[in-house]
């Protein structure tokens, strides 16, 4: 086995003589969709089955429509006791504000909690008190309904807002959308390969679809949908584009 790294200017060249000798070849490299060459690598194999193989990536933007949203709320006292039950009663008074304002108890979920000494390290590292932190997730929050959420949870004692992850209900559809692009990129980029390389760009015999990342995809829930009377505006939410990738690589046949 012979095999050759080539940057992408001498690509052709290579190309056209494994395809005279009837070796197979494979490239692969990054899209060039954001206009930096890449460098590619080439494998001249003498095989029974020629093949050219190429990587593509596509994006498409879609605009959120649903939001998740990570509490905290944190209580310091010098008993651990008395901490940990002061904690409790602000959880319980967020967990209410959440539930009046329109989420389901199936959309609140406690998903961390902490007890732990305060320590005074300039004095020995003696335990000066106790501190207890909550988090609670709500899930399933409208779009529209975020920004009030945001300033009502404050109000009824959350004193932490941890993060706000923004989610489309329709990333199957995006996602789909992004690998047929994908797979009609892949086709250009095989195509101009074998016409350079004086190859016959046959149909595609293998394709592989890389994993992606699905933390914005939104399946149905409890879905937030009344609204209580906000005493204080709410909070201004700019929740952007969500990006959904899809990434492959395809094996073409060649003569």
């Amino acid at each position: 086995m012979m095999k050759k790294i080539v940057t992408f200017g001498a690509l052709c060249a290579l190309l056209l003589t494994s395809c005279r000798s009837a070796g197979a070849v494979q490239t692969s490299g990054s899209s060039q969709s954001d206009g930096i060459q890449q460098a590619a690598r080439v494998q001249v194999e003498n095989v029974d089955t020629q093949v050219i193989t190429v990587t593509s990536r596509e994006t498409v933007k879609v605009v959120p429509d649903m939001a998740e949203i990570v509490f905290g709320v944190t209580s310091q006292n010098a008993d651990a006791a008395v901490c940990q039950q002061e904690n409790q009663e602000k959880v319980n008074q967020l967990v209410e504000k959440l539930k009046e304002l329109g989420l389901g108890e199936t959309s609140i979920q406690t998903s961390g909690y902490d007890l732990s000494p305060r320590y005074d390290w300039q004095n020995n590292g003696q335990i000066t008190g106790y501190e207890a932190v909550t988090q609670v997730t709500a899930s399933d929050v409208s779009l529209d309904l975020v920004g009030n959420v945001l300033t009502q949870s404050v109000e009824a004692g959350a004193n932490q807002i941890q993060s706000v992850s923004y989610l489309s209900s329709t990333y199957d559809e995006s996602y789909q959308e992004a690998l047929k692009l994908a797979v009609a990129q892949a086709q250009e980029k095989a195509q101009a390969l074998a016409d350079a390389s004086g190859c016959t760009l046959g149909q595609a015999v293998h394709i592989t679809e890389y994993s992606n990342n699905q933390t914005a995809r939104y399946v149905a829930g409890n879905v937030m949908a009344a609204e209580s009377d906000a005493a204080a505006a709410p909070a201004v939410v700019m929740p952007g584009e969500i990006e959904v990738e899809a990434s492959i690589s395809v094996d073409y046949a060649i003569q």
